[in-house]
């Protein structure tokens, strides 16, 4: 017990053997009949009672207190109009508390790894182009210069390692805005049919240039409008569509289909690839995660284009789902809502 208790205790137990000393004699004066032994025991027993009494109002007052920092942590333990509580409900909220406790540890131990392995990742996406740049360099400032044909040879793969650095960078700033919720997204209705013809003029060059096939069917009303973000359904779209041409072997053919879901359309891209595996399926839109690692990187992947469609259709409220098999392609399936 702590100097600043001792001492009204003190005064307490002093004040109380004084008015019970008072109270011996006058009645002894009254009741001149009764043993000394039951005074004793009367005194004794009012002194337990008494103790009994602090105590309770002691706990009762430790109770309120950490039933107050337990409050104040976010768990609810001021139910109703009552401020008191139990010992059951207490050790229920304490219980509470705990486990909210261990959630929040949980979480930030969950942050702590996210932020070494994106940062891992990053470092080592950006390592790569740096480095290809840096040797390009040092090899033209040796004498490759002096040689035109190994000169734009050189310079065109910087280029390149460049274009990829500028687009890991681009896809870096937009998947930090989506999630910290400075990616704005305005629903308006739109023709689909037109937003898909949008999307596929913008790829038209890269396709043309892989010698790809693109086809699209309609199972609904080709003039359909849908609720979205114009823009950033184009992006979905052509993300989908130029890691469909990316991704697939030799006769690239590309399917495009819409199909009637009541109250929704459901857009579907397949491709003919080389297909994912099925332990990778779960995996595949988390950022920096790559199927086949080095084969994505000679395509020019970021490896953040999956995640970024996947924020995007979440911010629809909407659901996006692939399937594959390994040697016959890759399918990827969203939905939109009808205007």
């Amino acid at each position: 017990m702590g100097v600043g208790r001792l001492l009204p205790v003190s005064l307490g137990l002093a004040v109380l053997f004084t008015l019970t000393g008072v109270l011996f004699v006058f009645l002894d004066d009254q009741f001149l009949e009764v043993p000394d032994s039951i005074w004793y025991l009367l005194f004794f027993a009012v002194v337990f009672v008494l103790m009994l009494v602090a105590i309770n109002i002691n706990i009762t007052k430790r109770v309120r207190r950490i039933q107050k920092r337990i409050h104040e942590s976010g768990v609810d333990t001021m139910s109703g109009t009552s401020r008191t509580m139990t010992l059951d409900k207490l050790e229920e909220a304490i219980g509470e508390w705990t486990m909210k406790q261990a959630r929040v540890v949980q979480e930030l131990e969950s942050r702590e790894e996210f932020r070494r392995e994106y940062m891992g990742n990053v470092s080592h996406e950006l390592k790569t182009p740096i480095f290809n740049i840096q040797g390009y360099i040092l090899t033209l400032l040796d004498g490759a210069k002096d040689d035109p044909k190994i000169a734009a040879r050189f310079l065109k793969r910087a280029a390149k390692s460049v274009d990829r650095m500028t687009s890991l960078i681009k896809d870096m700033d937009v998947l930090s805005k989506v999630e910290s919720g400075q990616y704005d997204i305005r629903l308006e209705p739109v023709q689909l049919n037109l937003l898909i013809e949008d999307t596929l003029q913008g790829v038209e060059s890269y396709a043309r240039k892989n010698d790809a096939k693109i086809s699209v069917d309609f199972e609904v009303d080709e003039r359909v409008d849908v609720l979205c973000d114009s823009a950033r359904i184009e992006q979905v779209l052509d993300n989908l569509v130029v890691n469909a041409i990316k991704y697939s072997d030799d006769n690239k053919k590309v399917k495009i289909k819409v199909e009637d879901l009541e109250s929704k359309v459901q857009i579907s891209i397949k491709d003919n690839g080389f297909g994912i595996p099925e332990k990778d399926l779960g995996r595949i839109f988390e950022r920096f995660y790559r199927v086949d690692k080095a084969r994505s990187r000679d395509a020019g992947g970021s490896g953040l284009g999956l995640s970024i469609v996947k924020h995007i259709i979440d911010k629809h409220n909407q659901t996006i789902t692939v399937t594959s098999q390994e040697g016959k392609g890759t399918t990827f399936k969203f939905t939109l809502n009808k205007a």
